[in-house]
């Protein structure tokens, strides 16, 4: 029985497996070296100098035979990038949790702040964090109750309703975090990303007041089920990756994961600092400019150089 992997090769040559692809030669920018990675499975291609990228199908009708459409057509297996909606839209029948912020939150953007807010207000600007980011990113603080000197981050989904928030203390509390009782399988923020440009994942939401157009991905893991990975790839928007030094296994997994829906992935090497948020906003920046493009052959070489 013919088989799909037989087809490409009559229509584009000799391939060669890397993982669960096959990279050709590109038909389209003709690069010396086999750059067009094919994934079977989702049926889906992408060029990494070209940058050309689509359903399988496209493929074999412009390039192939007669032959190689009829064969191809038979197989009736095609999965293209357009289907990639479908296999992410979101459920209908779930409900939406909207999370109330504590009782006792201050917004930090206030005029008329009480005399508790100075520890609060010399914290955040210790970690170079002026009033314009408190004012746009809604910050505030708690000087009682349950979340007591800790500097809260509120996220706003993109209706604009709060559906998580960070709250990071200040205090001597061994407790660095205070999660709220909800989930975390959100968009933090999502009400301030632009999709149409780069985005930068990171670890937490004081990482991304440092890199414009970043989302905190609340810790470390990123996997395909998560709203946020979802939107990533029906959105398409290039992606730099920035999480901290000792999460680097699990940055590859995610870099590897997004490759495979044809996500352009730039990653960014924090080894040499504590976090993102750690350091300023120019420093961060330079983080992205010096960034390394991902694929398939270079993956490997971050990995044993750290």
């Amino acid at each position: 029985m013919i088989k799909k992997e037989n087809i490409l090769q009559d229509v584009l040559g000799n391939s060669y497996k890397t993982r669960d692809e096959l990279l050709f030669h590109c038909p389209f920018c003709k690069h010396h070296k086999r750059k067009l990675s094919v994934n079977l499975d989702k049926s889906v291609f992408k060029c990494w100098v070209c940058d050309t990228k689509g359903g399988i199908s496209y493929l074999v009708r412009r390039f192939g035979t007669i032959n190689n459409r009829h064969d191809w057509e038979l197989l009736n297996q095609e999965i293209d990038m357009s289907s990639v909606e479908t296999m992410f839209a979101e459920n209908n029948d779930e409900v939406k949790e909207v999370v109330d912020l504590p009782k006792q939150y201050l917004c930090l953007a206030r005029r008329d702040l009480p005399h508790s807010a100075k520890e609060a207000l010399s914290y955040l600007m210790s970690r170079g964090i002026p009033k314009s980011d408190m004012l746009y990113y809604k910050m505030g603080y708690c000087d009682t109750g349950k979340y007591r000197k800790r500097i809260i981050i509120p996220s706003f989904d993109e209706n604009g309703d709060c559906n998580y928030f960070s709250a990071r203390t200040y205090g001597t509390d061994w407790l660095k975090y205070k999660n709220p009782p909800s989930t975390k399988n959100i968009i933090f923020n999502d009400l301030l990303v632009d999709w149409d440009s780069p985005i930068t994942l990171v670890e937490g939401a004081f990482d991304a007041i440092k890199i414009k157009n970043s989302i905190p991905i609340l810790g470390s893991t990123l996997n395909e089920n998560t709203k946020l990975f979802k939107k990533i790839a029906i959105k398409q928007p290039k992606v730099y990756l920035g999480l901290d030094k000792d999460a680097l296994t699990k940055s590859l997994q995610m870099i590897f994961s997004m490759l495979e829906y044809g996500i352009d992935v730039y990653f960014l090497d924090t080894t040499k600092i504590d976090d993102i948020g750690s350091i300023t906003k120019f420093e961060a920046e330079k983080l992205k400019e010096n960034s390394q493009p991902m694929n398939t052959e270079n993956i490997f070489n971050i990995y044993w150089s750290n």
